[in-house]
């Protein structure tokens, strides 16, 4: 697990939002989500052309507003700039939480000296301990699943080449409105020209975007940001989805999944049939790797999740006697971790 240096700064009360919350209810992001602009020194609008901003407001802190310029001819629509308050502090304080809660999750894979370019990922938190480069296109498949988050936990500088982009496939059925995606560099990230963007990019320094690159997104820095006839809108994503779902803080402050590890199966805890097998199945969280199922005193078997978090085994009651065909179940995910077992009867009648 890769972490990193991060600044404290004092806590103040914050005023009312100029803007109200374009995050998910849950989103770890708080009142940073209300900002699709959010720099620490400087904000910095050059394209002559002008940049366009949706859905969110622009603000710097420490840096005072007047270190946000080409404001216009880059325009907000459905935002403002924030002066620098105690808004805009309170921002800063939950985009470092952010930060240092995405830094501190399990890693799912190890990524380090990879090119993302051509790569099709799956739901999960992925670490580079020092850089990160996508020279091209990336693909995150959400393979059904409602929730689906996606984190890169950067050690260092992310740098996209010219011409990249990150696509979502195969969203589940709220339409990715729950779903995550998580760009955390601990030093500076670096879009290149004419890049198709998707996510929060969180930095610990500057974020820079090349000429003409535009996507759903946020820029979130705690140094500066610097634009080129961009266009970024915050809530761009299908179903008017921002990108900053899937995730919570528990009781602990930990950033851990929203939809936790959990299963259910689908039909009545006691079950009688008349043939010898008898199929049982069911779903699960987007967290959950596979299920494990046995008749008490048995084996345990393992049954793989299928794309849509769907799952299903078949069980021959028949040599069993009648009343005792206990089926236990669990869910485990990656990290072994496992639910509460599940219990329920299936009855053979001849």
């Amino acid at each position: 697990m890769t972490t990193k240096p991060f600044f404290l700064i004092a806590c103040a009360t914050s005023v009312a939002q100029l803007i109200s919350a374009h995050s998910s209810p849950a989103s770890i992001l708080h009142t940073a989500g209300n900002f699709t602009l959010l720099g620490g020194t400087a904000i910095t609008s050059t394209g002559v052309a002008g940049t366009l901003i949706r859905n969110g407001n622009v603000g710097l802190s420490p840096g005072a507003t007047t270190g946000i310029t080409g404001f216009p001819p880059a325009v907000i629509e459905n935002g403002a700039i924030v002066p620098t308050s105690s808004v805009t502090r309170q921002a800063r304080l939950d985009l470092i939480k952010a930060q240092v809660g995405l830094a501190g999750m399990a890693s799912d894979k190890i990524l380090s000296n990879v090119d993302l370019a051509g790569k099709i990922l799956s739901p999960g938190v992925y670490t580079f301990s020092g850089s990160a480069n996508l020279n091209g296109a990336l693909v995150l498949d959400a393979h059904g699943r409602n929730g689906a988050f996606w984190v890169f936990q950067i050690g260092a500088a992310l740098t996209t080449s010219g011409n990249s982009s990150v696509t979502v496939i195969n969203l589940g059925s709220h339409g990715g409105e729950d779903c995550g995606i998580f760009w955390n560099a601990g030093t500076a990230i670096m879009i290149g020209a004419n890049n198709h963007i998707a996510g929060n990019y969180l930095a610990g320094t500057s974020i820079t975007f090349g000429g003409t690159t535009s996507g759903e997104g946020r820029a979130l820095a705690l140094a500066g940001i610097t634009l080129d006839n961009d266009q970024i809108d915050s809530n761009g994503g299908p179903s008017g989805s921002d990108w900053s779902g899937g995730l919570k803080y528990d009781a602990s402050g930990a950033v851990v999944p929203e939809p936790g590890l959990a299963f259910r199966y689908f039909g009545k805890p006691n079950r009688t049939t008349h043939g010898g097998t008898t199929s049982i199945h069911g779903d699960a969280t987007v967290t959950a790797a596979d299920i494990q199922w046995r008749v008490t005193g048995g084996n345990w078997h393992t049954v793989f999740i299928q794309d849509r978090g769907e799952w299903q085994f078949s069980v021959n009651a028949g040599p069993l006697p009648f009343g005792s065909n206990k089926i236990q179940i669990h869910a485990r995910d990656t990290h072994g971790h496992q639910t509460a077992i599940q219990q329920l009867f299936i009855n053979h009648l001849p």
